[in-house]
């Protein structure tokens, strides 16, 4: 009688003898978790993630490389929305496992469950301490050629550690801004272990390389945004949009998008429209955001008296977005720190000029009074008097709103041009 192993080519069994080495490592982290004085025992919805990890006979068949993915969440947030695209993008030349490691948020994880099947939250699977060994147990039944990571404190501290394990893995790490005591430190000290530091903009290049990073391990991939397809007025109906939300034609609107969050300041974003709508009362502000900032975000809107003037969705789906920056006559960022945000882009594209910050490079993108106005971080309430100006200025308006599409055109910030660029950056290593 012939074993059924027999039948398997070579990499099959190759990968079946890979897998029964690790059943072992498996059943001993087990043994070990279930000790007594070494903590509860792993329960079996824990213990279920280390036997997952066994390829299945299809999964085999797929040669692709294959590329970790660790981020803290899946929150609705720019850097997500980005690494959303990234991924589906490289999707057809790598087998994508995501891990997160983080608690909070994960809003997004649906989209992300479009691109893989292989999404690990380790909160809601292992006790922590088993952490390090499932994603080594990762890496090596899955044959992980590189690793991707955005903001993954877990990758930062423990990166020399992988490295020392599997010394042939290439590890890429996105930073979205350079604010001294944000990712910025973290990946500088991790430097040597990273291969690619991939910048969203010239700035943060640049504080990389000012920090001691080899400028040949720096890469700078700018954001960009489809204004040709999802992100074009011209497939928009402006006026039927505005009838959804409940806005009038001639209404003025004030938009904000962003996480209820401290870096994102929705307070400020209060302080400086309420002066406006106490002077004009045919203004209203149109909000999009979740986050812990929520509660006070509501007491602050009703203690100013005007949260009956403020239309505020908690979440909206990917596919509205354009829809949502139709709908207002100017988009407000009140961050106090930022890389190249998507929402500024994504409004510009749409035409809707950008009153922001200067944060990260929105004074390379935004152009004062032409395309939206530029306030410092620290005053963001001089924006106040900006945005007051244009509220009876239709001409002005209308005039800044062609402009601020113009400008993204003119840019040539593409979504097509900055996948590419992953791409080619990204590109598995062929066997000879």
């Amino acid at each position: 009688m012939t074993r059924a192993n027999q039948s398997l080519p070579p990499l099959r069994l190759a990968w079946t003898a890979l897998a029964k080495s690790w059943s072992s490592k498996i059943d001993k982290l087990r043994r070990l978790a279930g000790r007594p004085g070494r903590g509860a025992p792993l329960a079996a919805a824990n213990q279920e993630p280390f036997s997952a990890l066994v390829r299945s006979a299809g999964n085999l068949a797929d040669l692709r490389p294959h590329l970790l993915v660790l981020v803290p969440w899946l929150p609705i947030g720019g850097a997500e929305v980005l690494l959303a695209d990234i991924l589906d993008s490289l999707k057809s030349e790598w087998r994508l496992s995501i891990v997160t490691t983080e608690t909070g948020d994960q809003a997004l994880a649906p989209a992300f469950a479009a691109i893989t099947s292989e999404i690990y939250h380790l909160p809601d699977l292992l006790d922590r301490r088993y952490w390090f060994e499932f994603i080594a147990a990762l890496i090596a039944s899955r044959d992980s050629k590189a690793i991707l990571s955005s903001g993954s404190r877990f990758l930062y501290k423990n990166l020399k550690r992988i490295k020392a394990r599997f010394p042939a893995i290439r590890s890429y790490d996105i930073l979205h801004n350079d604010a001294p005591k944000a990712h910025l430190a973290s990946a500088l000290r991790a430097r040597l272990h990273i291969d690619r530091l991939i910048a969203v903009n010239e700035r943060i290049g640049r504080s990389l390389t000012g920090g001691g990073a080899r400028p040949e391990a720096v890469a700078v991939i700018p954001n960009g945004v489809d204004y040709e397809g999802v992100f074009n007025p011209q497939r928009v109906d402006r006026a039927a949009v505005r009838r959804r939300f409940g806005v009038e034609e001639d209404t003025f609107v004030i938009g904000f998008v962003g996480r209820m969050s401290e870096e994102k300041r929705p307070l400020a974003f209060l302080a400086v429209a309420a002066p406006i709508l106490a002077a004009h009362p045919h203004v209203r502000l149109l909000v999009l955001g979740d986050g812990p900032m929520i509660k006070a975000f509501g007491d602050a809107a009703d203690a100013a008296g005007i949260s009956d003037r403020l239309h505020h969705l908690p979440r909206l789906d990917r596919e509205a977005m354009p829809r949502f920056y139709a709908a207002c006559s100017i988009l407000v960022m009140s961050s106090r720190i930022e890389g190249t945000p998507l929402a500024m882009l994504e409004a510009l594209a749409m035409g809707c000029p950008v009153a922001t910050t200067d944060v990260g490079d929105a004074a390379l993108v935004i152009s004062e009074g032409i395309n939206g106005f530029i306030a410092p971080i620290a005053v963001p309430e001089a924006l106040t008097p900006r945005l007051a100006g244009l509220v009876d200025d239709a001409a002005a308006l209308q005039r800044m709103r062609a402009a601020a599409r113009q400008s993204i055109i003119d840019t040539g910030r593409s979504a097509d041009a900055m996948l590419a660029a992953y791409r080619a950056l990204m590109r598995p290593e062929m066997p000879a």
